[in-house]
């Protein structure tokens, strides 16, 4: 059985045509992905917002307004700076700064320190910019800190005589009312959906390896098939090592587009990179007796290539390889027919992918895991039940 293993794979390794679609397929694939996809969590993140500030006696003599801006300013913050100010000297220099067209209005204080927004009239679309709604949200709620607290001290002047009055003053200026917190184990992605579903992908497109191996076996596929059905050896014999040639391949070709994700692209699966080995493994195993039962059909060889081929599109198709369009279908299905989804390895794999990114434990991968697991037996013994069928009139 070693010796059939051995020669499987070498036999294996000098297919061109299948190597290409197994290993070089999939990296292109990969590449043009990460090309398309890498800056789209970008699109969604809020960036510092660029305002005009007036920095004259007005702003000099509001000092709990200034301690808010630099505080919302500051580079040293948890989360990414809110503004991005520019400071000038005068509501002149100000009208200047919005010819530039990168500001769309700015702000000024009056003698009382009560700020005051000036949008840029030019700038039809002011009024439309959540932008312009954020400052204004902004100042909004530093006008009613301020009155809440002048109205305090108005009618209890004494409290300005308490310190611990005083200090809740100075605390409120820094103090967070919000805790950041992540929902999930890492934070949310919406590029690593594509990712995973090029690498689920990548993997069904395995079950070529296990097209060509089950040739060796079939006696009216190939020469070294014939020569294998008159010998003395059960196919069960024959079977075993062969299929387990295919796997070890496939894994290899599979592991080869992972490592390529992770580590030249920077993909993250949430830091349980054995994890995504095991679920290579499992996947792989799952996609060779798939291509083992493909290729048992009665049907022309080339045929069966192309069956496997439109096997893998459809498969991806509700795994959201194809943009937000199958992404909505497949989770239609996942949702509506859970016994269909769960009969998907490519969306199995792909959820495995998702359980660990976003879950802190095991419990979700492992249930996808064991979906894996009755697919790879169930493909086996469909694979079986299809070779001990076969009959041949002559060899």
């Amino acid at each position: 059985m070693f010796i059939t293993f051995i020669t499987t794979l070498k036999v294996l390794i000098r297919k061109i045509d299948v190597l290409f679609w197994a290993v070089a397929f999939p990296l292109v694939l990969i590449t043009l992905f990460y090309a398309m996809f890498s800056s789209l969590d970008e699109t969604f993140r809020l960036d510092p917002l660029p305002v005009v500030i007036v920095k004259d006696a007005n702003y000099a003599s509001a000092e709990p307004f200034a301690q808010m801006i630099d505080s919302l300013s500051s580079e040293d913050a948890e989360e990414s700076p809110l503004f991005d100010p520019t400071y000038v000297a005068n509501e002149s220099a100000a009208l200047n700064a919005l010819e530039t067209g990168v500001y769309k209005g700015y702000i000024i204080l009056d003698r009382d320190g009560i700020p005051q927004y000036f949008m840029d009239p030019r700038r039809a679309d002011s009024l439309s910019d959540p932008s312009q709604t954020i400052i204004l949200n902004v100042l909004d709620s530093y006008l009613q800190n301020r009155q809440l607290i002048t109205s305090l001290i108005e009618e209890n002047p004494q409290l300005l005589a308490d310190p611990a009055f005083l200090q809740s003053l100075l605390d409120s200026e820094s103090e967070s009312f919000t805790t950041h917190i992540s929902l999930t184990a890492n934070p949310p992605s919406d590029s690593v959906r594509y990712f995973y579903a090029v690498l689920a992908f990548s993997t069904i497109m395995m079950s070529t390896f296990g097209l060509a191996a089950i040739d060796m076996v079939l006696g009216n596929t190939s020469p070294l098939g014939a020569r294998r059905s008159i010998g003395g050896q059960s196919k069960t014999r024959m079977l075993i090592p062969t299929l387990a040639a295919a796997w070890v391949l496939s894994f290899a070709c599979v592991l080869v587009g992972f490592l390529y994700l992770r580590f030249v692209f920077g993909i993250g699966f949430g830091g349980k990179e054995l994890a995504v080995v095991l679920t290579l493994a499992l996947s792989t195993l799952a996609a060779t007796f798939l291509g083992a039962f493909l290729g048992s059909l009665p049907l022309p060889s080339g045929a069966k290539s192309g069956f496997v081929a439109l096997i893998s599109c459809v498969l991806s198709l509700f795994a959201g390889l194809y943009g937000p369009f199958s992404q909505d279908i497949g989770d239609m299905v996942a949702r509506e027919l859970p016994l269909l989804s769960a009969a998907n390895p490519v969306r199995q794999v792909a959820d495995a992918f998702f359980s660990l990114y976003f879950y802190d434990g095991f419990a979700e991968m492992a249930s996808h895991l064991l979906a894996l697991l009755v697919l790879c037996v169930a493909f086996f013994v469909l694979a079986v039940l299809m070779l001990r069928r076969q009959r041949y009139a002559s060899l």
